[in-house]
């Protein structure tokens, strides 16, 4: 959702996953996260992506808060950075994370990330118009309905029915080598694999 909401802005984009800025050596990653500021506010407008927030910006805990831990240092690095995005002109921070409960509450504070927007599960219409979506570059045979798709993934995102695609997909071809659609059928074999994995 963030990654479209950037594709329609004209600014310049740096996507990074918080595990990426992880580097073995003592002091690294602290300035690997100065150079990601830096390179933003000279590319402005730009909107810096961080995937994976909570990885960079985990909860202190007070054994690491005694100790100035690498998680320490790296936290009060990226609240520097941000508390500089506000006074650098053109500089966006989004940050994604599906484990808000795990990031430290300072970086959630009024002016570093001012507004923090929670997407759900997707509805029953929303599933349907994903489905179509998905539907768009797989070839389907004439018995798959697709409303039924979306009634029997009610606990399923928007990533998980693109890995039923995916599993519909090698259901097919363990089927017959020579399957050139997906059938009703590939879509419950794949449904039993998807909520094996979910379990």
């Amino acid at each position: 959702m963030a990654l479209a909401m950037i594709a329609d802005s004209a600014c310049n984009v740096i996507c990074i996953r918080g595990s990426e800025l992880f580097s073995k050596y003592l002091g690294e990653t602290e300035a690997r996260l100065r150079r990601l500021f830096q390179a933003a506010q000279a590319a402005a407008p730009c909107v810096i992506f961080m995937d994976e927030i909570d990885s960079i910006a985990g909860k202190r805990e007070w054994s690491s808060v005694e100790s100035g831990g690498p998680g320490l240092r790296v936290l009060s690095t990226l609240l520097n950075e941000m508390d500089g995005v506000h006074e650098a002109k053109g500089v966006i921070a989004v940050g994604c994370t599906n484990q808000i409960d795990k990031i430290d509450d300072a970086i959630l504070r009024p002016g570093r990330f001012d507004q923090l927007v929670y997407v759900g599960m997707p509805t029953l219409e929303d599933r349907a118009a994903i489905v179509k979506t998905l539907a768009r570059n797989s070839p389907l045979d004439v018995d798959v309905r697709m409303d039924e798709l979306a009634r029997l993934t009610s606990e399923y995102s928007g990533a998980e029915l693109e890995q039923l695609f995916r599993e519909a997909g090698l259901a097919a071809m363990r089927g017959s080598a020579d399957a050139v659609a997906l059938g009703m059928e590939d879509f419950m074999d794949a449904l039993d694999k998807v909520d094996d994995n979910q379990q």
